[in-house]
């Protein structure tokens, strides 16, 4: 059974400057995650937002506004299905057994209020990217995927072979459903759930999966250069084939492969060794 998670949410006037040591500050608290405006391409007025979790074991939260998950076990339970995503990961529900014709690498996911049950193209494509990268050099580490919703392609890098991944979304409800996916598969160790804006994250990935709407991409590929190692690749894809040459003009790195399936392309990109 679904185990429903509260939130509250603190949320304050704050520009580029002053955004990380407030978030710093209240992580120190026991805040669990931070959100910028600017960083999750939200347009308009500059905020910080910051999440805490309301359980017995936390820390007591500021005041602000409360957030509870939704029970949507009982609409998924009817229109999910166990899934082949490629040759060798399975997606099945976490309330179903895997079909006899499951092989490979099986995944159990509860989407709970999160986005990514893993059936649509772009998270086909994206999931093949990183089954190729395992079969051939293996998966580099660490992992950042951007975007993570239920953690589908971060529970899979890490099955196929990544020591670490972090596993990043703007939602709460995405980061409890990732956290609560990569304990249902034994992968808590491996894919490290993070609640923040991308302009809050550091470090060095020499592999990045974006999987987000053509607008962010364009609005975050400042940052998501930035995070990628010289040398490393970013796999990209949410958009469709008319999107495309807009969002590899703002991302300005080299496209070194192109796949496309149902109108929706995904592409791996490389960033210039030094």
């Amino acid at each position: 059974m679904l185990t429903r998670t509260r939130w509250r949410v603190q949320e304050m006037p704050a520009g580029p400057g002053e955004a990380r040591a407030c978030w710093e500050a209240a992580a120190r608290a026991g805040a669990v995650g931070a959100v910028t405006s600017w960083g999750a391409g939200i347009p308009g007025r500059a905020f910080l937002r910051i999440y805490w979790e309301v359980a017995p074991d936390a820390p007591a939260p500021p005041e602000g506004e409360d957030l509870e998950e939704e029970n949507w076990t009982p609409y998924w339970r009817g229109v999910l299905e166990p899934v082949a995503v490629s040759a060798r990961v399975w997606l099945v529900p976490a309330w179903a057994n895997p079909p006899p014709e499951a092989r490979g690498t099986v995944l159990w996911i509860d989407p709970g209020m999160a986005f990514g049950a893993g059936d649509h193209p772009t998270t086909r494509l994206c999931l093949r990217v990183v089954e190729a990268m395992a079969a051939g050099a293996g998966v580099p580490t660490p992992v950042l995927d951007v975007g993570t919703g239920t953690g589908v392609l971060a529970l899979a890098a890490a099955a196929l072979g990544a020591g670490r991944v972090d596993a990043l979304d703007i939602d709460p409800f995405g980061f409890a459903a990732c956290r609560r996916n990569a304990r249902r598969n034994r992968l808590e160790g491996r894919v490290r759930p993070l609640l923040l804006s991308l302009d809050l994250v550091d470090g060095a990935y020499p592999l990045i999966l974006a999987n987000v709407v053509a607008g962010q991409l364009e609005t975050l590929a400042g940052h998501l250069r930035r995070l990628l190692r010289p040398g490393g690749r970013l796999v990209v894809s949410g958009f469709q084939a008319d999107e495309e040459r807009r969002v590899v003009e703002a991302l300005g790195l080299a496209v070194e492969e192109r796949a496309v399936e149902d109108g929706w392309p995904a592409l791996t990109l490389a960033k210039e060794a030094r």
